[in-house]
């Protein structure tokens, strides 16, 4: 029990379990009678039952590198957690991930399907994707319940493929890069000459007159970077009264005393520019202050009021729903009661203190944390502390508790990566589930708060949660019962959301949808709308099956009159994005080099899960060399190419690729008409006396189902193979090739088309197929003439380790022909919910 410092006021601390709420029921406690205990039990029971109905989830991704340069691969592993203990496995089992540009566009989506919370990732960035800075983003379903801001969100740095000074073909245009540079550079100089965003936050809530209270600050730039400020807060008559300097990324705190009567403003001075006043918020006349000082092993929570009524308050701190102290006082005149907590009372996490009156309403709230009391340990050892080129390496991974007893059962994702310019105060997963994902906004540089526990730290991070408000839920709603809205379910597998509306825009209830699948499988399913028109079908999709569906909608009376809505997904934040940092250190210039020469190799080198592919340079005489595309398995010289990118095809946007296709290539027949179009290349029949040929869509080979009223705007280039040419594929090609290439960076597919009032043409993407990072062997003698191993920048990446019984775990690699100095990061999570983190380094000694 917390001892309370010696006051004439008594504070009473309730054990949870002797009232008898640590079960959760089926309905609100409605007390009788309006005692301190009744409040008691609507506050802890009201918590309880809102989070067993929200059921919060959190999601993670464990990416091998900080940055990439345009044509690398984001290889990642996915965590999903329950939002309350952390635990793995949660409620959904698909999780969507997504790339989204600055301009707030969806530029990348796959879908992964999880198992056991988990599930590798790896996304293929465009070697044309704008260089710039993008927001990767993770959400289940489930997790749009509580909006966006709960989403798994970071920030990822995208560089150019290459230098503007690479040679050869596939380079970038130098003066193209030069001219985006130099638009990004003036961008950036209109932005930076708006004025910072400058608030202040009274710690608890408001200002009180009369009584002493901190106020915390933040100052960023347009993008949510933190600013450097100083200033002074001046009352009425233009006297000072405070001063301030910001401690770390442009927060810090001050105290005072608000006069009755008065107001104040801040006189900010930026970094750069004018200074610029901003209003104090007023003080109110009457009111409680709650303060809330951080000790190395406890809290020390001081209660304060003026003007109010004053009498029995309450006191409840909880973490992440979990009530870990609930005590009952007495507060009136100038008396100031102030309770010692003890840190062990709370799970690690945001803690959540709410100061409550008599009668249960809030008064005050304020956020503090709760270091891990036990973290887990990780150590990684390899076997030797330097290796040549091509040397195996053997790690030993081991998981142990504080203790030192081994944990088993651990799943991690293990990165070795060049450790240039790899930055300092990176996220982790423990950042992310402990820290960043209990907030709202944009946190800078999470890691900083972790990575060296000291004064200045923790200070640091008690004014980022006095800055950064906490919003799982609103008091209102769980003093009064209120469940939150849970339009989204937990899916289990891919589905097809959207809703029936009249042409006016008003829901269609109970009306009558048919889903169609044809070859390869046919499908019919039926489903009937809710009473606000919306439907769900479940079970859609496979491994990168992308399919066409035909949907159809009538009213409960048959009518065709209706407007069909697929679900586009959750909004994108409003907020901006910087534009790319410049390089400060050599070492991130070398990193940025190393990437550059990672996407070069790549470009040489077509890298599979069983052998590497050596690609020649292709080039025309007098005609503009031949980019090397890593969705083609064959040389585009030898196939008859319409680009649509031509200014000849501009005007062809409301027409689908294979009325762009008809009449355009020689020996390609397309008769009859959507959605009924045949297409055939002329020539010998296969083996089956067939000549329907093949279709590919970016490398992969589909029905011509999934082409059908694909639009042409989406569309880079048609190319035709014929007879020898298309024996690349088997018997398959025997009929011809017609391989398809979307725009690099643009959705692969349109995701629907009206065929008619109430019919939908749909094109729905399936799971991202897992994929095997790159490792070769070197444990036999290589040839002398042997390709050279392309590995720069992530030397080994396995998204899939899992302890033993012992908490241990081995792993084998080769190093690659790059020397340096390697990271070795493993991160995950205990079957108990702790997050896990381990570093170590290898170094890789230069050929002789």
């Amino acid at each position: 029990m917390p001892t309370p410092y010696p006051v004439p006021h008594r504070f009473r601390w309730y054990a949870l379990a002797g009232l008898g709420l640590l079960g959760l029921g089926t309905a609100a406690l409605r007390p009788a009678a309006g005692g301190p205990d009744e409040v008691v039990r609507r506050l802890v029971q009201g918590v309880q039952l809102y989070y067993a109905a929200a059921r919060p989830e959190k999601a993670y991704l464990h990416l091998d590198q900080d940055g990439y340069a345009a044509g690398e691969t984001v290889w990642y592993g996915a965590y999903l957690v329950d939002g309350e203990q952390h635990r793995p496995d949660s409620l959904s089992q698909v999780l969507h991930v997504e790339l989204v540009s600055a301009q707030r566009r969806v530029v990348l989506r796959q879908a992964l399907h999880l198992a056991g919370g988990r599930a590798p990732g790896a996304l293929a960035l465009p070697d044309t994707l704008a260089p710039g800075t993008y927001q990767l983003r993770a959400y289940t379903d489930w997790m749009r319940n509580a909006g966006p801001d709960y989403f798994y969100q970071r920030r990822l740095h995208v560089w150019p493929a290459a230098s503007p000074a690479a040679e050869g073909p596939g380079a970038p245009d130098a003066r193209a890069d030069e001219r985006a540079t130099a638009a990004a550079a003036r961008t950036e100089a209109r932005r930076l000459g708006a004025p910072p965003d400058v608030q202040f936050f009274p710690e608890g809530g408001s200002l009180v007159a009369g009584l002493e209270s901190t106020i915390a600050f933040k100052a960023v730039d347009y993008a949510g970077r933190g600013l450097e400020v100083t200033g002074q807060v001046l009352d009425a008559q233009d006297q000072p009264v405070a001063t301030f300097r910001s401690a770390h990324l442009g927060m810090g705190t001050f105290q005072l005393t608000p006069q009755p009567g008065q107001r104040y403003r801040a006189v900010v001075a930026p970094p750069e520019g004018k200074p610029l006043v901003v209003p104090l918020p007023a003080a109110r006349a009457s009111g409680y202050a709650l303060r809330v000082t951080p000790e190395p092993n406890a809290y020390r929570v001081s209660i304060r009021q003026r003007g109010a009524p004053g009498g029995q308050v309450l006191l409840l701190g909880q973490v992440r729903g979990a009530i870990g102290y609930l005590g009952q006082g007495t507060v009136a005149g100038q008396d100031e009661f102030m309770v010692r907590i003890p840190r062990a009372k709370f799970a690690a996490g945001i803690v959540h203190f709410t100061v409550f009156d008599g009668a249960g309403v809030p008064q005050a709230e304020r956020l503090a944390f709760a270091p891990e009391a036990a973290p887990l340990r990780v150590a990684l050892a390899p076997d030797r502390p330097a290796y040549g080129p091509r040397e195996a390496v053997r790690l030993r991974v081991a998981v142990t508790d504080a203790a030192g007893q081994p944990v088993g059962a651990t799943h991690l994702s293990v990165a070795v990566a060049d450790a240039a310019g790899a930055p300092t105060a990176a996220e982790t997963i423990a950042t992310s589930l402990l820290l960043t994902s209990d907030l709202v906004g944009y946190v800078e540089d999470p890691g900083y708060y972790f990575e060296n526990p000291t004064a200045a730290t923790a200070g640091a991070l008690d004014a980022l949660l006095l800055t950064q408000g906490w919003r799982r839920f609103a008091w209102q709603d769980v003093l009064a019962g209120q469940a939150p809205p849970r339009p989204f379910g937990a899916a289990q597998s891919l589905g097809l959301r959207g809703q029936v509306l009249t042409p006016g825009g008003k829901p269609v209830p109970n009306a009558r949808l048919v889903l169609l699948r044809g070859q390869p499988r046919r499908l019919v399913l039926p489903a009937t709308t809710d009473d606000q028109g919306r439907f769900l079908f479940n079970g859609l999709g496979g491994c990168a099956d992308t399919a066409r569906f035909t949907l159809q909608a009538r009213t409960a009376r048959g009518g065709a009159n209706v407007v069909l809505r697929l679900d586009a997904g959750p909004p994108v934040a409003a907020g901006a994005l910087p534009p790319l940092p410049r390089l400060p250190t050599p070492a991130e210039a070398g990193a940025l080099r190393g990437a550059q020469a990672q996407v070069a190799a790549d470009r040489r080198f077509r890298r599979d899960t069983a052998k590497t592919i050596l690609l020649g340079n292709v080039s025309v005489r007098g005609r503009k060399a031949v980019v090397m595309d890593s969705r083609r398995i064959y040389n585009p010289l030898n196939a008859t190419v319409l680009r649509l990118d031509d200014p000849a095809f501009m005007a062809v946007s409301n027409l689908t690729l294979f009325q762009v296709l008809q009449g355009r290539i020689p020996g390609v027949n397309v008769t009859g008409a959507e959605p009924n179009m045949v297409v055939q290349i002329r020539g010998p029949s296969s083996i089956q006396g067939s000549n329907r040929p093949l279709f590919v869509l970016d490398g992969l080979p589909v029905d011509q189902d999934v082409l059908s009223f694909f639009p042409a705007r989406d569309v880079e280039t048609i190319e035709v193979l014929k007879g020898a040419e298309a024996a690349i594929y088997g018997t398959r090609g025997a009929g011809g090739v017609i391989a398809v290439y979307t725009r690099r960076g643009a959705p692969s597919y349109q995701p629907s088309m009206e065929l008619a009032p109430g019919i939908l043409a749909v094109y729905s993407n399936g799971y991202a197929c897992p994929r095997q990072f790159y490792q070769p062997r070197y444990d036999r003698p290589q040839p002398a003439a042997a390709p050279a191993d392309p590995r720069r920048r992530t030397l080994y990446w396995n998204p899939d380790v899992r302890t033993n019984a012992a908490g241990e775990a081995e792993l084998t690699f080769y190093t690659a022909d790059a020397a340096g100095r390697f990271q070795l990061v493993a991160q995950g999570v205990s079957v108990g919910g702790q997050p896990v983190l381990g570093r170590g380094a290898l170094q890789v000694a230069p050929r002789p």
